[in-house]
């Protein structure tokens, strides 16, 4: 009997427990636990992340039971217990720097009832807050561990009113430079979102964030790599090849023209989307599942803003090429359209010239380049480009 599909589930505990299908990972997790201490990683929206955050929380706190049959139940690793602090800034109801501010103190106040850890209820700022919590619990256990999750959503969701989301983006930076200050008690923190606003000094005050987006070496630990899919997938692609009466290898070939395509490194292979694929096993047909998800709004607002601004211009993909430092530029009303367009997931690396320090950027697959963000609003704007000359 197959496994179930999580096509809507991230908690990695519940995946475990009610025998859901599961890509394993816990190789990736294990070298960043046992290799380093600060890590930062940008990917696309539904590409795994929450997932991935969910698998590291388990293993921090020393779930060793929910692990059987992975890959770091047969390593060396020790499982010891962390006490453990998850933030997801998304579900904080973030819409301005004072909800920021009480959203992070609430999170933190829920974390230390867990532990019965008390603390300070009169302080309004969530940094002592975090820093009373942190010195508790590494006395309690030892060892400290912080994930953030979405550390991007307030700012995402504010970047149309661009002072607001200034300032939310400054609280953010207070909170980080607080966690630098907690260095030595903190023996591991990841951070995660679809953004990377390190180069705009979001993280200045975490100097030894080791930013692993672009890293060969971390190139898989969000989507699936070919030969992952041929390893857990290819039962449900025999089942649906059998139905549409088609040979394996021919369905084989349309998924990976769909939904493969994605490298976030000069060096890699190619990557699935994981969300598109489960969804498309799941409903055995092609669509487009993960625009139809949700485009990200402050994409949409970007390219309508560079429409009505008349500063637009059609992106030559035969051409477009951007260094790493461009490439992973991203601040509030300064972002180039490309470097937005690969961070949100709608361009990815297809070429990397080591030579020149260049990436060439194009479409990752089929999915992306026929969703109606490019069909409508390019065409539009190539319309308007050619009527104006």
């Amino acid at each position: 009997m197959l496994s179930k599909l999580p096509v809507d589930l991230s908690t990695f505990s519940e995946l475990r427990k009610q025998k859901y299908l599961y890509v394993d990972k816990t190789k990736y997790a294990h070298e960043l636990i046992t290799g380093g201490r600060r890590f930062f990683l940008s990917r696309p929206r539904r590409f795994g992340k929450t997932l991935f955050v969910s698998t590291l929380k388990e293993i921090l706190l020393g779930n060793k039971e929910l692990f059987d049959d992975l890959w770091i139940a047969t390593s060396d690793y020790t499982w010891p217990k962390h006490g453990l602090i998850t933030l997801d800034l998304s579900t904080l109801g973030i819409e301005d720097a004072e909800t920021l501010k009480i959203g992070l103190k609430e999170a933190l106040i829920r974390v230390a009832r867990e532990y019965t850890i008390n603390v300070n209820l009169t302080i309004d700022t969530p940094e002592f807050i975090l820093y009373d919590l942190v010195k508790a619990l590494k006395i309690k256990f030892g060892r400290v561990g912080l994930l953030i999750d979405e550390y991007d959503n307030p700012i995402l969701h504010s970047l149309k009113d661009a002072k607001r989301a200034v300032k939310i983006r400054d609280g953010i930076r207070r909170f980080f430079a607080a966690i630098k200050g907690l260095d030595a008690e903190l023996d591991f923190v990841f951070i995660t979102g679809v953004s990377n606003f390190a180069k705009a000094g979001l993280f200045s005050g975490l100097n030894n964030l080791q930013v692993i987006t672009l890293d060969d070496r971390c190139a898989y630990v969000c989507g699936y790599t070919q030969e992952e899919v041929d390893h857990y997938f290819k039962n449900y692609l025999t089942i649906w090849a059998n139905k549409e009466n088609i040979h394996l290898i021919e369905l084989q070939q349309q998924i990976k023209h769909w939904y493969n395509g994605y490298n976030f490194s000069g060096k890699s292979l190619s990557v699935y989307n994981p969300f598109s694929l489960m969804k498309a096993l799941d409903a055995q047909s092609f669509k487009n599942f993960w625009f139809q998800s949700g485009a990200p709004t402050f994409l949409v607002e970007e390219l309508e803003n560079e429409y009505r601004k008349k500063e637009y211009r059609l992106l030559d993909l035969d051409s477009l090429e951007i260094t790493e430092d461009t490439l992973g530029i991203f601040d509030v009303g300064s972002t180039p359209l490309p470097s937005l367009m690969f961070q949100t997931g709608y361009l990815t690396i297809v070429n990397y010239d080591r030579d020149r320090n260049a990436y060439k950027l194009g479409y990752p697959n089929f999915e992306v380049k026929t969703a109606k963000v490019f069909n409508i609003t390019y065409k539009e704007k190539r319309l308007s480009s050619i009527n104006t000359q």
